[in-house]
């Protein structure tokens, strides 16, 4: 899935088991109506989409064959068509950079350095001078720039231009190496998670905010940085804690620190977190929207198809 809620984005991909059917599909969460994915294939999932709305990087959903080697179909669409598709590289992410002309993408070269892709020319550049994992990190709101861990370093985050392969390094008093990177929606704030169960919130200097020890709670681990639709509150999953094994979701006050609920996990119904959500929820691995602040079950999702005349119908 690809969820963005301050653009009101949501895609679902066969990888989703809640779907009807499993393919690329958006999804409009007023109306609950799927609706294909113009120029994209049943098997892509949606790695990114350009700050104009327009251009959808895609990735097939499962390795291709070129060779007798494991490539990527790697497909950039512009308004609806194909603009750029290549299976040179084993590829786990794409992301734009501002303009929507270039696209950083992850290869799996050996030293896991991403490469820049013209999306005029199709031409790519040399690998960047660093290793990274943007699946880890999060975009800037305010630059379009690509914030993530610095896998070397400790205290350090990379702060990547993704058209002209630049990086920037961002000191922070963390004290281990940086497991997760996520903007405020402002882009003002950064919060960071390490291997010492710290989290972290810091200006984009790296100055300290606040700080919090959750190693009371458990382990931290790669865990994501949810947030509700205001971003006055963010939710920190534990997979795994000393009072369930099934693990713990802390509810955060963003703007103190303060952890205000710690909301014991089952074995399911309901899944585990997957997502933000729209307004005070969140959104499950299995389709189900829970309550942000109290993990309460509110219902599965619900979904719609647009029949021939593009009026929504039920499934």
């Amino acid at each position: 899935m690809y969820i963005d809620v301050r653009r009101g984005l949501v895609f679902f991909d066969q990888t989703d088991r809640f779907l009807p059917e499993p393919r690329l599909t958006r999804y409009d969460p007023a109306s609950g109506v799927l609706s294909p994915v113009p120029g994209a294939q049943a098997d892509d999932v949606v790695n990114d989409v350009s700050r104009d709305g327009l251009g959808l990087a895609l990735a097939s959903a499962n390795w291709v064959i070129v060779r007798n080697a494991n490539r990527t179909r790697l497909t950039f669409l512009a308004d609806g068509a194909v603009a750029q598709q290549t299976d040179k590289l084993l590829s786990f992410w794409t992301r734009f950079d501002p303009s929507g002309r270039y696209a950083l993408a992850s290869a799996f070269n050996g030293k896991r350095r991403p490469v820049v892709i013209d999306l005029q020319s199709g031409e790519c550049s040399d690998p960047i001078a660093r290793d990274l994992d943007a699946r880890f990190g999060d975009m800037d709101p305010v630059d379009g720039g690509l914030w993530a861990p610095d896998e070397r370093t400790r205290d350090a985050v990379l702060a990547v231009d993704c058209r002209s392969g630049d990086i920037r390094k961002v000191k922070l008093p963390l004290g281990d190496l940086v497991s997760r990177v996520r903007f405020s929606h402002d882009g003002a704030v950064l919060y960071v998670t390490g291997a010492n169960n710290r989290l972290l919130c810091c200006d984009r200097d790296g100055a300290v905010l606040w700080s919090r020890d959750i190693g009371e709670y458990g382990e931290v681990r790669a865990g994501n940085i949810h947030f509700n639709e205001g971003g006055t509150h963010l939710c920190l999953p534990l997979s795994e804690t000393p009072r369930s094994n099934w693990g713990e979701d802390l509810i955060v006050d963003a703007r103190t620190g303060a952890v205000e609920n710690a909301v014991l996990r089952h074995r399911g119904p309901p899944a585990r977190l997957a997502s933000d959500w729209f307004g005070d929820r969140l959104l499950t691995h299995g389709g189900e929207i829970v309550d942000f602040h109290t993990g309460a079950l509110v219902g599965p999702l619900e979904f719609k198809a647009a029949d021939r005349e593009g009026f929504p119908c039920r499934m």
